[in-house]
């Protein structure tokens, strides 16, 4: 009986071994253990959670520049350089007619002679601007340096503190960007809460000063009633 059946056990027991080595086989060819596969997923995992909370979210205020600091709006930008123009054209046709018209009837206007405004400054209503004619002398601060009270007549410090030179041709012309910084610093913002400016501003007359011979003109201005007023004409230069 026994030598009957030993030709089928020879069979059934190749054909066991023969299924064993196919399975070693799958085994090698799908690579790594379980284990290791998992532990390769788990660092692969981590890596990438380290690098989505390195990078910063798209809504993350922090990614975007202009969070804390929204640009202004297109149309309230283009009135305002409208507007400086307008009054850096009055300025210089001595035109104090058209110049009142842009002045805010509440807050009057200010003449700074140094770009750091002070309450030494002289402030003047819409109707109330001095006359070119007149020769009294008004004190309209104190000189930087020498400590000394600036008293002139309107005339003479218009042709020293306001229009010395020709600002409506100035080669640099911005809006809400100083570009004339030296010693004493523009202070509108403390002066105006909300308010914006114009420079008009030349870097220099004469090579051999090394640019410390630059001048702006500040226009600044607050919006009344959704429309832009002047508050401030500033003369700003190098100071000592």
């Amino acid at each position: 009986m026994i030598r009957r059946m030993l030709p089928y056990l020879t069979v059934l027991l190749a054909a066991a071994l023969l299924a064993g080595c196919g399975a070693d086989k799958n085994d090698d060819t799908n690579g790594a253990p379980p284990a290791a596969s998992a532990a390769a997923s788990a660092s692969n995992s981590a890596s990438n959670s380290a690098s989505d909370s390195a990078a910063p979210s798209a809504t993350d205020p922090a990614a975007s520049p202009s969070a804390s600091a929204p640009a202004p709006s297109p149309d309230a930008e283009a009135a305002l350089s409208a507007a400086a123009k307008d009054v850096v054209e009055a300025l210089r046709d001595r035109d104090l007619k058209r110049l009142s018209s842009w002045i805010d009837p509440k807050l009057g206007l200010r003449f700074s002679p140094y770009a750091a405004m002070t309450a030494e400054d002289r402030i003047f209503m819409p109707d109330g601007l001095p006359s070119f004619k007149s020769a009294d002398k008004i004190k309209w601060g104190t000189a930087d340096g020498s400590g000394e009270p600036i008293e002139l007549s309107f005339r003479d410090y218009y042709d020293k503190f306001v229009y010395d030179k020709d600002f409506d041709t100035a080669p640099s012309i911005t809006t809400n960007k100083l570009v004339g910084q030296g010693n004493t610093v523009y202070n509108g913002q403390d002066m105006y809460p909300g308010s914006s400016f114009a420079e008009f501003h030349f870097p220099g007359f004469d090579d051999s000063a090394d640019s410390m011979d630059w001048e702006s003109l500040i226009l600044t201005f607050t919006q009344n009633d959704g429309e832009w007023r002047l508050v401030a004409l500033t003369h700003a230069q190098w100071t000592i």
